[in-house]
């Protein structure tokens, strides 16, 4: 992936009376604007930092016998700025995050963490337009005491994982841990990661590690990890608890992971661990005494742990009480916090010129198991034919046979009905993936033709009698599935067969649903070709 520096700004610029358009004209009569999306320049936006609340002053919770640490966590949070609520969930958004969190600091003022297992960036236009930036901001002042490295930080290339890990807000940074992340070129753990930290509350020290799930490396675009291996992390946790606690004093070591919560292991000296990765809360106890639990995905949850220490020996006790809030839109009545409110604020007028951008309207739900996968497969497939066609690539665009995406992770959200937008768009595909074409001999194609339920396909053909043996076929479909060990080893092409066309799949839809201007669900949500799944292996 290619690290760009953008320039905030979305042009409209008028085409020719007749001029080309990749997707068609809805009106011939009508010329309409190219649109070109760009982004927002952050490394060069000027933020005024409010300064950070001073917290954990107070005295820590306690009784006769023991003194209490709270633990507050979440993971996945997948940059979900705002607010929002539907039937089935609420998002908290960080404004309203940050006074939950203040409530909960207030019931001991001196002995809380906020801790999160990973993915906090990537996911709404809001984060990916700043790169991180802002909500690494918004968790500094908030006070997070360390992050878990997920998979979805390294979707912007190391550059950018390094920048996150050492943003500086004035002179503070949070932590960010993978004990088990290996540069290979450099047989170790990256410099600006680190294995773990320690978090002193009172007279007590808490030891806390972060690690990734070792089978996440498929989780992410490969050409971005190719100098990284996830080790498996059992003995380096089990090692590492033991150092903070026997040589660094630690009363308590807490496990942050990246990684499913009913994957996690015992570790000897773990006293309580979070998941991730797995977009669900999940409540578990293992033996001696460990608790883990894990929070869904997008801020609609917080999990907590309290740990009791005994106020003579100074020992951990184990697990007082645990929880997983789930929030409802009682929250709404939480106030917004000004800090926080000062930080976005900055941001916003950049970040409303490309998300507020208006694309179209839509006249019912466009949903992602549904209309929209078709309407996102038909926009790589056009796109595609019109690369090669203004390339001197060599293709045959008419041997182009269709397009297919994943819609199990490749496409996060649904679109409502009415006005449709370019953040509405990037909720859906927050990811910058490249539409890209991969090319197969016909007998290939005729050979491999049956079902994997989680694609979805636009095509041109109608079944194997449209294939001749030696020819070459090409099919559509995003940099990060065509890439993908767990795709190639099924397949017979190799890199040399990849086609790159430059375009970013989400902008693609996006132009679209701009060209199409009022967008038929009817149209989209059916079954029929060419929106008929490819019953194949890809």
């Amino acid at each position: 992936m290619k690290t760009r520096k953008f320039i905030p700004l979305l042009l409209l610029l008028p085409l020719s009376s007749c001029s080309w358009w990749p997707f068609g004209k809805k009106d011939n009569n009508k010329t309409k604007p190219e649109l070109v999306i760009a982004n927002v320049d952050v490394t060069n936006l000027s933020v005024n930092l409010p300064t950070i609340p001073t917290y954990n002053t107070g005295s820590i919770r306690s009784d006769e016998t023991y003194e209490y640490i709270d633990m507050y966590e979440l993971s996945d949070f997948h940059g979900a700025v705002s607010y929002e609520t539907e039937s089935s969930k609420t998002n908290i958004g960080l404004k309203k995050l940050a006074t939950y969190l203040n409530n909960k600091r207030a019931l001991n003022e001196g002995g809380t963490l906020v801790l999160s297992s990973g993915d906090m960036f990537q996911g709404s236009a809001d984060s990916n337009l700043t790169r991180g930036y802002m909500v690494n901001y918004c968790m500094n002042y908030m006070g997070f005491d360390a992050m878990a490295v997920g998979n979805h930080e390294f979707d912007w290339s190391e550059e950018w994982l390094k920048n996150n890990a050492e943003l500086k807000y004035n002179t503070t940074s949070v932590p960010f841990l993978g004990a088990n992340i290996v540069k290979k070129s450099q047989s170790k753990m990256p410099d600006y990661l680190k294995k773990s930290t320690i978090v002193e509350r009172g007279d007590y020290k808490i030891g806390i590690i972060g690690v990734i799930g070792s089978r996440l490396e498929k989780s992410i675009l490969k050409t971005l990890i190719e100098d990284f291996d996830f080790v498996s992390y059992g003995d380096i946790v089990s090692q590492e608890a033991a150092r903070l606690k026997n040589e660094d004093g630690c009363n308590a070591v807490i496990l942050l992971a990246h990684d499913q919560a009913d994957l996690l292991e015992t570790f000897t000296g773990v006293d309580a661990a979070f998941g991730g990765h797995a977009h669900n809360d999940y409540p578990d106890a293992y033996p001696n005494n460990t608790r883990t639990l894990a929070t869904a995905n997008y801020g609609t949850s917080v999990a907590h742990i309290s740990l009791k220490f005994d106020k003579t020996t100074k020992a951990c006790a184990g697990v007082e009480n645990y929880n997983i809030d789930k929030f409802t839109s009682a929250v709404a009545s939480l106030e917004d916090n000004a800090g926080i409110s000062q930080i976005i604020g900055q941001y916003d007028p950049e970040i409303n010129k490309v998300k507020n951008i208006k694309l179209g309207t839509c006249d019912g739900d466009l949903k992602r198991d549904k209309a929209l996968k078709n309407l996102s497969n038909e926009a790589m497939y056009k796109s595609a034919v019109s690369a090669v066609k203004n390339s001197d690539s060599g293709v045959d665009s008419s041997k182009i046979i269709g397009a297919f995406t994943n819609t199990n992770g490749g496409i996060r959200s649904d679109i409502s009905k009415g006005e449709i937008t370019y953040g509405d768009v990037y909720k859906c595909f927050p990811f910058d993936n490249e539409v890209i074409l991969i090319k197969e001999k016909g007998s290939y194609f005729k050979d491999h033709l049956y079902t994997l339920k989680e694609l979805s396909c636009y095509r041109v053909f109608e079944d194997k009698s449209y294939f001749k043996d030696d020819e070459d076929y090409y099919l559509v479909t995003t940099d990060y599935l065509a890439t993908s060990d767990q795709f190639k080893k099924f397949n017979s092409y190799t890199d040399e067969d990849l086609i790159r066309t430059g375009k970013v799949a989400r902008d693609e839809i996006a132009k679209l649903i701009y060209d199409i201007d009022n967008v038929k669900v009817s149209q989209y949500d059916t079954t029929d070709l060419p929106y008929k799944q490819i019953p194949m292996m890809f």
